[in-house]
């Protein structure tokens, strides 16, 4: 069974009642969802996914791909890099985030490389205040966290009015904050229980719909799905922009996401990242009278969404 298809029927079976259900930051009513995909899932495919473990990238993986062998990597260029050279079937990326916006280093590297986009996994960021030797909010003496992290909890730590301490990543925070006396961690659940961490508080981001988007990358080619995305350059002239995208408009076409990135050999001139509603296969003809209108088209797949959200 392909992760396509089980992703499909562990929707479809959304209203049994599992007697086990697995940890993660998703909603309460969405758990058997997740329990299915973990008993459904294929054994022996490679995955690498941007690390280290028990980041929100980890915890991405892990719904998608409980049983296969995951592999972290430190960038999101070495997940490109590691699917591009065969090391790994799969790969997981960040895309976007609700607040923060698109990911610029995997829009980039998905217009340099020549992997596709094959599923598209949102998760809600769930952030704990959590450590392995403070057992109570006065305890604490330093919080350790992404500097991202420290932005969507800014309500915390002013109330706390501690040292904060910058690192690489949410799961080094977590690591320092097992051991370190007087520290805590903002982290991911995930991370939590890795690290073995005890929840100060939970839950302490300042805005509790935030969330974000993963891509699956792969060679595969996908040409089925809810979604397609596509990089496009236009001709650098008046209306150049408006012309391509009057294709879409007059083909009922919906554009969810339409970003521009500057091209890096090209001084002043830029290339933009489109998603739209349907799949490539149902788009081809719009497709291609599109490509018509562009300096460059690349599409980088299409894909079905899981949005875990609620």
């Amino acid at each position: 069974m392909s992760v396509e298809e089980f992703l499909k029927l562990a929707e479809k079976l959304l209203r049994e009642k599992p007697s086990k259900i697995p940890s993660g930051s998703w909603p309460e009513d969405l758990k058997p969802v997740i329990l299915w995909l973990r008993s459904l899932a294929s054994k022996g495919t490679s995955v690498a996914y941007l690390g280290p473990p028990g980041s929100y990238t980890h915890e991405a993986t892990s719904i998608l791909f409980p049983k296969e062998k995951l592999v972290s990597k430190g960038t999101i260029a070495e997940v490109f890099e590691a699917v591009e050279k065969g090391e790994v079937e799969y790969g997981v990326v960040p895309i976007a985030n609700r607040l923060e916006g698109p990911v610029n280093e995997t829009i980039d590297l998905l217009f340099q490389s020549n992997v596709k986009v094959y599923h598209d996994i949102e998760i809600p960021v769930r952030i704990m205040l959590a450590s392995g030797t403070v057992n109570s909010l006065k305890e604490i003496k330093r919080i350790y966290g992404h500097p991202m992290i420290f932005k969507q909890a800014t309500k915390l730590l002013k109330e706390l009015n501690v040292e904060i301490v910058p690192t690489k990543s949410t799961s080094e925070a977590a690591i320092i904050a097992s051991k370190e006396e007087g520290a805590a961690a903002l982290c991911s659940p995930k991370a939590v229980e890795l690290y073995g961490l005890k929840v100060l508080k939970a839950n302490v981001e300042d805005k509790p719909h935030n969330a974000t988007r993963f891509f699956v990358i792969s060679k595969l080619d996908n040409p089925e799905g809810s979604m397609t995305s596509i990089l496009v350059t236009v001709p650098h002239k008046p209306g150049g922009l408006y012309n391509f995208l009057e294709v879409f408009a007059k083909n009922s076409v919906n554009l969810t996401m339409i970003y521009s990135r500057p091209m890096k050999d090209v001084p002043w001139r830029y290339i933009f990242y489109i998603e739209m509603e349907g799949s490539r296969k149902k788009l081809e003809k719009v497709l291609e009278e599109a490509k018509s209108r562009t300096a460059i088209m690349k599409v980088l797949g299409s894909y079905d969404r899981l949005d875990l959200t609620g």
